[in-house]
């Protein structure tokens, strides 16, 4: 197999192909490697990586292999990690000046230590908004991140670059965060998928926070399949968990109502995608919320009020150093009230215990990931049912959710928009859940091929855009 085959395949080929003793942690690693520096100066979806220390570990793989020996169940796959986990040997910025000047001798995320435990090969770090808070990825100290499909548009954020990556074929899986849909928005946004744990399932020891009541680490991959492999090793799994069959009498809810609302065509692409649930002998039902835009309003009550929190020390001494919009943001959580910040928490429960009620009469909810698909960059405003909006607003006015109420959820590829660009599916489960939401995430991906299709990569190596923008 070529190298540039090798960069194409998913996780779970490249563990079998390592398996057969096929191919070599080496070459898996150049092949990504390579990926990196033909489209990272169109994309800048990498803000550092190391070839040589890369190709180090890859040797020390390939060298246990021939003794027939296995460093774990990730053993020589190449993984992509966002910009605020701490890593021992490449710097953490957070995709921030504020961190610019920090050393990366610091305590290593656990789960990028349960990784490299497991054999993983850390390749670099990913572009991200700057520390996390925001869902366009177009500001970071090093650049804005670009989406593969159409370089004029955003990946979604805060994981941008993580979805970028992997839209572009350079890593077969990623790491995320995600607050209010920092790993589903660019995993819908760029055609890959992406998995919120449920609150607390995965460590975020040594991931810099935004806003801790809702702060997940999650994977990102090209298939719930790959998906899986990730969240078994995130978990501390000894194996990888098994597929289960689909229960034919899956009851699924598709949300309506106020603050539901999408493009035409993303709601298309979003009951076409429910359809073939149905096909599966899923039984749909439409589930109204009413209580959505009040959710949303506290959610970013407790979002604001917690990441001024944590800033506030680094905002009084180095305000320069963030991005306008970072720090408006910041400046306007410190306003935030006690009152205010408890109420918003008090009602958060209240609709927590709403939504789980839902959930004892569904097994689980489908929503588009997205209400439209990517923005042009730069946009200051787009129209969402006639209503102009914000593209931050609108990017996280659905993923939220499964945030505020400490959800799992996973977003996969189900269609396409007009322009040419992604349009993701959002399944919803109850706490614990997670590997059910895999199990109909793969039976998706099974009768679809939209988690396969993959931009022009000749177009991107191409592109000289670099990174000055």
């Amino acid at each position: 197999m070529t190298a540039k085959g090798l960069a194409d395949c998913g996780v779970s080929e490249l563990l079998e192909l390592l398996a057969k003793r096929t191919t070599t942690s080496v070459l898996i690693a150049e092949a990504c490697l390579d990926r990196i520096e033909r489209t990272n100066g169109a994309l800048n979806a990498f803000v550092v990586w190391n070839p040589e220390a890369a190709l180090a570990r890859a040797s020390e793989l390939d060298r246990l292999a021939e003794e027939g020996r296995s460093a774990g169940l990730l053993h020589g796959i190449p993984v992509a990690v966002k910009d605020n986990y701490l890593t021992s040997d490449l710097p953490t910025t957070a995709g921030s000046r504020v961190r610019h000047n920090r050393d990366q001798g610091q305590p290593e995320a656990t789960v990028v230590r349960m990784l490299r435990e497991q054999g993983a090969l850390i390749i670099g770090k990913t572009n991200m908004h700057e520390w996390a808070y925001g869902a366009t990825n177009e500001h970071s100290a090093t650049g804005r991140t670009r989406n593969p499909w159409d370089l004029s548009r955003i990946t979604g954020g805060s994981s941008g670059g993580s979805g970028a990556a992997l839209a572009a074929r350079v890593v077969p899986a990623a790491l995320g965060s995600d607050t209010g849909g920092s790993v589903r928005i660019p995993a819908a946004a760029c055609g890959v998928s992406g998995l919120k744990p449920s609150y607390g399932l995965v460590d975020v020891t040594g991931v810099l926070p935004l806003a801790w009541s809702f702060d997940v680490a999650g994977p990102m991959a090209r298939s719930a399949s790959d998906l899986r492999c990730m969240l078994g090793v995130l978990t501390g799994a000894s194996s990888i968990k098994q597929r289960c069959s689909l229960d034919h009498n899956l009851r699924i809810g598709r949300l309506t109502g106020p603050g539901m609302e999408s493009s035409s065509e993303v709601a298309e692409a979003a009951d076409a995608a429910v359809e073939v649930f149905e096909s599966l002998g899923a039984i749909p039902a439409e589930v109204e919320v009413n209580a959505m835009p009040a959710a949303f309003g506290a959610w970013k009550v407790i979002l604001h009020a917690e990441a001024a929190t944590y800033h506030n020390r680094l905002l009084q001494e180095q305000a320069d150093s963030y991005s306008r919009g970072v720090r408006i943001q910041l400046e306007a959580g410190r306003l935030i009230a006690a009152t205010d910040y408890l109420e918003a928490q008090r009602f958060r429960r209240e609709f927590q215990t709403h939504i789980e009620a839902i959930l004892r009469s569904c097994d689980v909810l489908a929503m588009p990931t997205l209400p439209i698909c990517a923005p042009l960059a730069g946009e200051e405003a787009v129209a969402l049912d006639g209503v102009a909006t914000t593209p931050q607003d609108a990017m996280t006015r659905l993923p939220y959710l499964a945030n505020f109420t400490g959800l799992p959820a996973v977003s996969i590829p189900c269609g396409f928009g007009e322009a040419g660009l992604p349009i993701g599916l959002t399944l919803v489960g109850r706490q614990g859940a997670d590997y059910q939401l895999l199990d109909l995430a793969e039976a998706f991906q099974d009768l679809t091929n939209w988690h396969h299709l993959a931009p022009e990569l000749a177009s991107l190596e191409a592109s000289t855009v670099g990174r000055q923008d």
